[in-house]
């Protein structure tokens, strides 16, 4: 049990955000400014959100409100699975701000300095199996990336490599190794059981059928023959893969491209599993769950940039991948002809770029999607 206290501890004062009373204090430098003091206010108000986050148990969100150079290093499975175990295990309860400041802090994780960063002390209660309940009186750090305030996991290297090892070790072989169909299919299907596993939605693994070269399928959705590249049939629950598409793909030595391929049409399963709809031509979004074309495809490039990050903080993802994609996205951009509100839009070149970039760097976050 003193096992489990001292994680809790270690996880708690490195990880978990908090919340604004009223009895916070905000300092800012002696020479404040407004701009100082708006920082502040939005420290504050980014550790409240991520707060909700843990309180309602949501760390899958959490993981996706991390620091950018955070989420370079741990692994979503690693950030998850430790918050769930700990605070399910010492009953950790809602942590509250007891005072917030400006200051220069170096993550001792990788030893980077960040010349601004809001240090946000705090209490959070916990249950000692012996004492009861006890209160932990601690810091934690924010740094602000991309306009938003980010947190870091883990107060020490050490911590991190453990906690990496327990619950999402590397696999330094890329993906791309070795059969390229049969690993991205199974590392996908694996991901995303795991990521709404934490939600409402039963994941359930899509059908997946490879068209040889010169066959033609049956499908809901119609016939799939040589050419047709890549889609998802949502009337029968699976994705329909061009193998010459993805064979040349490997032959001109782009397999992360290929790879992407079928990250994209995951996704559109993903989407199908938690109810998002494409309107259909002449219709436009009148629910919450109803988007165009547009929207639903830059979506899916966004969900597939998650997934890559993802691959690189598991040591699976080969250098020059990510720019294979930004290439491939030359062939895959709309012509000029396709308008925005075109029920087949899927995207100019620079919006699916901008799209995949958005789910690599921010995680779903960067997607729109709260998970």
């Amino acid at each position: 049990m003193r096992r489990l206290l001292l994680s809790l501890l270690f996880l708690l004062s490195a990880l978990t955000p908090t919340v604004a009373t009223a009895q916070t204090t905000q300092t800012a430098p002696p020479a404040a400014t407004a701009a100082a003091t708006q920082q502040l206010a939005a420290a504050a108000s980014a550790a409240r959100d991520i707060l909700q986050m843990a309180a309602d148990r949501n760390f899958n969100a959490m993981y996706d409100k991390m620091h950018p150079d955070a989420m370079a290093i741990v692994p979503r499975a690693a950030a998850v699975g430790a918050f769930t175990d700990i605070y399910q295990q010492a009953q950790a309860g809602q942590a509250q701000i007891v005072g917030v400041q400006l200051v220069s802090w170096t993550w001792p994780v990788t030893g980077k300095s960040y010349p601004v960063a809001a240090k946000v002390d705090f209490v959070q209660p916990y249950v000692d199996p012996q004492k009861g309940e006890q209160w932990l009186h601690d810091s934690m750090f924010l740094v602000p990336s991309d306009g938003d305030w980010r947190w870091f996991f883990g107060s020490s290297k050490q911590f991190v490599d453990q906690t990496i090892a327990k619950y999402g070790q590397k696999d330094k072989t890329p993906i791309t190794q070795g059969d390229l169909i049969a690993n991205v299919v199974n590392d996908l299907d694996a991901y995303y059981r795991d990521v709404l596993s934490y939600t409402p939605y039963k994941y359930t693994s899509p059908g997946v059928v490879i068209v040889q070269q010169g066959d033609r399928v049956r499908t809901a959705c119609g016939p799939a023959e040589t050419g047709f590249w890549a889609f998802y049939c949502p009337g029968d629950a699976t994705l329909y893969l061009d193998e010459t598409l993805l064979t040349q793909l490997q032959q001109e030595g782009q397999d992360f491209a290929a790879a992407f391929v079928i990250a994209h049409e995951w996704a559109h399963h993903v989407q199908d599993t938690v109810g998002i709809e494409r309107v259909g031509i002449f219709q436009r979004p009148t629910q919450w769950n109803q988007v165009y074309s547009i929207e639903l495809e830059l979506m899916a490039d966004c969900m597939a940039g998650a997934w890559t990050q993802d691959l690189q903080t598991r040591g699976m993802l080969a250098p020059g991948s990510v720019q294979q994609v930004v290439n491939f996205a030359d062939v895959l951009g709309d012509p000029a002809l396709i308008g925005e509100r075109d029920p087949e839009a899927h995207g100019t070149t620079d919006q699916r770029i901008h799209a995949f970039m958005n789910g690599y760097q921010d995680g779903f976050l960067g997607c729109n999607i709260k998970i």
